[in-house]
């Protein structure tokens, strides 16, 4: 989906998703830099980054096809048709605009359409906005607590979110 955003300077700019359907050695250092730019501590090497860019599903976000954004994702082992949104990463200049929410709804849209069924994510236990932003403007719920998930004294929240299949209608009832 294309869409126009105005940035700070008043220019307008051309937005787009994308999906990374060949392995590209190039991106590695933008997805790893933007990643550094999101985070607090690093998620990817260059070899996990180089990775997630060949055997996961790696979304873009472009402004006049610049990547300003990147979500990479894996499938599930345990839930062949549940992919785990690994990481999204906006970076700094861009946020606070909407744009994450954008860029999330078109990547589930997409996972949906290829015929995955639902989207898991973590997120840290202590993150109550973050996890309400999930639940409120996605649809996420909450699959399971975490406790010290990664080894460092910090529990999880595992958040699910069941795809609707592009074409379907999501039907509303009326009490």
């Amino acid at each position: 989906m294309d869409y126009s955003v105005a940035g700070r300077d008043g220019q307008v700019h051309r937005l787009r998703t994308v999906e990374v359907t060949q392995h590209d050695s190039a991106l590695i250092k933008t997805v790893v830099d933007i990643d550094l730019m999101t985070w607090s501590e690093q998620t990817f090497s260059r070899y996990t980054a180089g990775l997630m860019l060949r055997y996961g599903r790696t979304f873009l976000l472009l402004a006049d096809e610049v990547p300003i954004g990147t979500c990479q994702c894996i499938r599930s082992w345990e839930r062949p048709s549940e992919a785990v949104l690994f990481t999204i990463s906006i970076r700094p200049g861009w946020r606070g605009r909407g744009l994450g929410t954008s860029f999330v709804q078109q990547v589930c849209d997409a996972l949906a359409r290829s015929g995955i069924r639902s989207v898991v994510l973590h997120v840290d236990a202590s993150n109550h906005h973050g996890i309400r932003i999930y639940e409120d403007r996605f649809g996420f719920s909450v699959a399971a607590q975490l406790p010290d998930e990664y080894g460092n004294h910090r529990d999880q929240v595992l958040l699910r979110k069941i795809l609707q299949p592009a074409d379907t209608p999501t039907l509303r009832l009326e009490t």
